[in-house]
Order: C-alpha cells, then sequence, then structure tokens
C-alpha cells in the first residue's frame, strides 16, 4: 500500500536555516565581547587592562539581626511534657511591648488549679483548728498557776494552819488535864485521852505540812510539765498545718502563673518572626494544633536596627577576613542596593562536619550592617564580599589568560596571527583578575584559555629533574581558578 508523502511547511527550512545561522553567530559575538577581531583558529582573547586592582572575597550568608530577643514556652511540664499552642499572631506582624504573641492550652492547669483551691481551703481550717488547740492549752496552764495551783496551796495551807491550831489546842487541854490530874480532879483515862488528842494533832499537822510540800515540789511540776508538753505539741501541729498551708498556697500561686504563661507576650516591640519546631525528624512552623515544651523558642524578635550577616568562609580564605575588614553586601531581596559593613567576629574554630558535609573547614564570620534598610528581616540570603586589597592602577588579566609550565607563568600574546607564550611575573588575584607585575603592556591581546592551547606554541620542555615551586599566596588561587 503506498502512503502519500509527507507534508512540509514551506516556512521548515527556513526556519533550520535561521537557527544554523545563529549558532554560528554565537561565537562571533562572544568574540567580539572579548575583543578577539581575529586569529589562528578564532579563539577567544582579550586584552590586558590598566585599573585599580580590588581583591574581593565573595562568600554567600544570611542576615540575621545581633539583637534578638527570644519568646520561649516558660510553662512548666506537668502531667504530660507537651503543651498544645491553640493560637498564633501571624508572622511578620509588627508588635509593641505587651501585644499578644501566642496562646497554649491551658485546660489541664485549670483543673489542677481547681483541685489545689479545695486543697488550700482544707489547709486553712486545719490551721484554724490547731490554733485553736494551741490557745486552749496556754490556757489551761495560765489558768493553772494563777487559779488551780493557787487554790490547791491556799486550801494545804489553810490545813496546816488549822492543825498547827488544832495542835495548840491540844497542847493546852493536855497541861490542864495534867494539873487537874494531880489535883484529883480527872480521872488517869482522861488525861491519857487528852495525850492521844495532841498526838493526833501533831499527826494531821505533819499530813497537812506533807500535802503542801507535796503540792509545791512534785503535784505543780508534773502538771506544769503536762501543760507545757500540751503547749508544745499545739504549736508543732500548728506549725505544720501553717506549712502545709504555705506550700499549697505557693502551689496555687505558681499554677496561676503557669496559667498567666499560657499566653505569651511581646516583652519588647520587634517584627515578629516564627520559630521551627523540631521533632520527630522533622520540623513544623509554630501554628494552632502543633505541640511544644518547655524551654522551647516559639517567636524572635529581632531589631531591625541592627542587623548582621552570618558567612561561612572557607579555610583557605580565612587568613585575609579577619575583624575589621569592610565589606559590601548585596541582598537579592534588594538586588540593586549595595550595603556596607565590617566584619566584628571571626570564629576561632571551625564549624563541625555534618554527616553528609565535605571535608572542607568553614568558619562562621558575623558581619555588622552599617546601613540598614527598611525591610529588611531575618532570614534573607545576602552576598558579603569583603575588601581585602587595593591599590593604584596595575596591568590586569583574567586569571584563565595564566597557565603554570615549569617553574614559570605564561601568558599566550596575540600579535596578527601570530601566537607567542611570554614568560610573566604574577602579582596579587582576586580569584577572576590578576595583576601582572612583567612581561605585558597595557592593551596587549592574550589567549583567554590559554592552558588549553600550550602545545600549540611550542612551550620549551621542562627538565625532569626540576621540580615545580611551591605556589605562592598570591597566585595560588589563580592556579586553582585556572584548572578549574
Amino acid at each position: 500500500m503506498n502512503r502519500p508523502p509527507a507534508y512540509r511547511h514551506p516556512l521548515s527550512r527556513l526556519a533550520f536555516l535561521g537557527m544554523l545561522a545563529l549558532i554560528a553567530a554565537v561565537p562571533l559575538g562572544l568574540r567580539s565581547f572579548f575583543g578577539n577581531d581575529s586569529g589562528p583558529e578564532d579563539v577567544l582573547t582579550c586584552r590586558a587592562t590598566r585599573e585599580p586592582f580590588v581583591h574581593e572575597i565573595s562568600v554567600k550568608g544570611q542576615v540575621e539581626s545581633a539583637v534578638n530577643v527570644d519568646v520561649a514556652c516558660e510553662v512548666k511540664s506537668r502531667d504530660s511534657a507537651w503543651i498544645r499552642i491553640l493560637e498564633v499572631v501571624p508572622e511578620g506582624t509588627r508588635v509593641q511591648p505587651g501585644d499578644f504573641l501566642v496562646r497554649l492550652d491551658s485546660s489541664l492547669l485549670e483543673d489542677e488549679r481547681n483541685r489545689q483551691q479545695l486543697a488550700v481551703e482544707e489547709s486553712r481550717a486545719r490551721v484554724a483548728q490547731a490554733r485553736s488547740r494551741l490557745s486552749t492549752a496556754e490556757y489551761n496552764r495560765e489558768h493553772y498557776l494563777r487559779g488551780e495551783y493557787a487554790l490547791a496551796r491556799k486550801d494545804a495551807e489553810i490545813a496546816v494552819f488549822n492543825a498547827q491550831e488544832q495542835v495548840r489546842q491540844a497542847k493546852q487541854a493536855l497541861e490542864a488535864s495534867r494539873k487537874l490530874l494531880a489535883e484529883g480532879f480527872v480521872t488517869p483515862k482522861q488525861f491519857q485521852a487528852d495525850e492521844f488528842g495532841l498526838k493526833r494533832a501533831e499527826t494531821e499537822l505533819g499530813v497537812a505540812r506533807l500535802k503542801l510540800s507535796v503540792l509545791d515540789g512534785y503535784t505543780r511540776m508534773r502538771r506544769l510539765i503536762e501543760l507545757e508538753s500540751a503547749v508544745v505539741a499545739a504549736k508543732a501541729r500548728l506549725a505544720s498545718a501553717e506549712s502545709i498551708l504555705k506550700r499549697n498556697e505557693e502551689r496555687l500561686a505558681d499554677i496561676e502563673e503557669q496559667i498567666k504563661k499560657c499566653v505569651l507576650r511581646a516583652p519588647v516591640a520587634g517584627e515578629v518572626v516564627l520559630n521551627h519546631l523540631h521533632q520527630e525528624d522533622h520540623s513544623h512552623m509554630v501554628a494552632p494544633g502543633e505541640l511544644t515544651m518547655e524551654r522551647r523558642v516559639l517567636v524572635r524578635l529581632p531589631d531591625p536596627r541592627h542587623m548582621q550577616v552570618k558567612a561561612f568562609v572557607t579555610e583557605d580564605k580565612i587568613a585575609a577576613v579577619q575583624p575589621g575588614v569592610r565589606a559590601a553586601i548585596e541582598l537579592e531581596a534588594f538586588p540593586h542596593i549595595r550595603l556596607k559593613g565590617q566584619v566584628i567576629r571571626v570564629n576561632e574554630y571551625p564549624e563541625p562536619d555534618s554527616f553528609m558535609g565535605t571535608a572542607i573547614k568553614k568558619y562562621q564570620t558575623i558581619v555588622r550592617i552599617d546601613n540598614p534598610i527598611p525591610g529588611m528581616r531575618p532570614g534573607l540570603t545576602a552576598q558579603v564580599s569583603f575588601s581585602i586589597q587595593q591599590s593604584a592602577e596595575q596591568i590586569q588579566v583574567p586569571c584563565q589568560a595564566v597557565f603554570k609550565h615549569g617553574d614559570q607563568n605564561y601568558c599566550i600574546c596575540v600579535e596578527g596571527d601570530a601566537w607567542e607564550a611570554r614568560p610573566v611575573t604574577l602579582g596579587p588575584t582576586n580569584g577572576k583578575m590578576v595583576v601582572i607585575r612583567e612581561g605585558l603592556e597595557e592593551g596587549q591581546r592574550v589567549v583567554l584559555c590559554a592552558a588549553a592551547h600550550r602545545d600549540e606554541v611550542g612551550m620549551p620542555e621542562v627538565p625532569a629533574t626540576s621540580a615545580p615551586l611551591e605556589p605562592t599566596s598570591e597566585n595560588r588561587l589563580a592556579r586553582r581558578e585556572a584548572g578549574s
């Protein structure tokens, strides 16, 4: 079965030819941009220029506030370590001191407060009861000393006095009976009866005196000890009840304070930046429904008047970046604004390597922003350029235009259709341009990718015994850039 011929649009051939012409024009445009009018094999060239040399080191960094106020969860863990977030102010909100930030779930604390209020009321009742018992014990002691004991002693003294009077009367009766017995007026039995009466009265006097002595020397002391012990015990019970009441009141006050802390308010003015909650191998933004715990930062309030950039400088560049070095800062959010800054701190030790990190050591460097602009906020990406060295006008070429051969640096000069490998003496480099101290003149054309064409200019052979010299600190970076 014959198939009909495929249809071709009349413009398809013209479009294909136009694409070929465009591809052919790209190298010509690049060569025109780098100053290559013509040359062997139409390679890219550039010209040695004389201009001020600026040595800069550029690194990426992140904007942060030099003065941050962290607002953390201060609610103490109780039945559970986790506390649920109920309400959060939107990120980016401008707040003043005392404004609302975050509300946490306080339902468990409110239930605990109700139970603790009952415990406080029971403790107050026990304190009142213990105080009443102490008052009773102290009253009994004073009542015994001033009432019961005093009355008993008076009775004992009266008993002694009465016994003494009985003895006196018995003696008088016995003397009278003795006289009457001598005169024959009484019988001997009556006289004996009077003698017995005197002995009985003397015995009763001894008993009364003994009772008085026992009252003063034993009964009073024993009773005082009992009453004093009751007072001491009552004081101890009162102190215990008051201590329990104090602890319960302090616990209630602490619960009340924890309930107040469930509402977080701004301590200072600032722009709200919500924190991330890292748990269970993933990160959550602070939001309603998420869980947090004590001492976790929920909100940061950076001060936009004091901003800085935290950058990480690699080990090969850290020697040139020291506190006091000036820096230029460009923010990706504000690409047309160039800010001024200064290095204020370089960590003494490198950052710890992560499990998936590289072997390149990096040092945290803090750069102060001298002229912060409105709209800056923490987290913005910044390009920091450290100004290491500035010098007067010097001849410079791109680092790719220089290559190492043996112990000498070379550039490939282009004069008409001829190429010449010319030895040069290098000066400092900034990673993009390198200073040529000797070997080139201003405006001279050189091959841009010189290392790729070294075999086309007849380089001299390097003796087998000659080892390449250790590169200097000024051109080590140039060699690294050229090799890359």
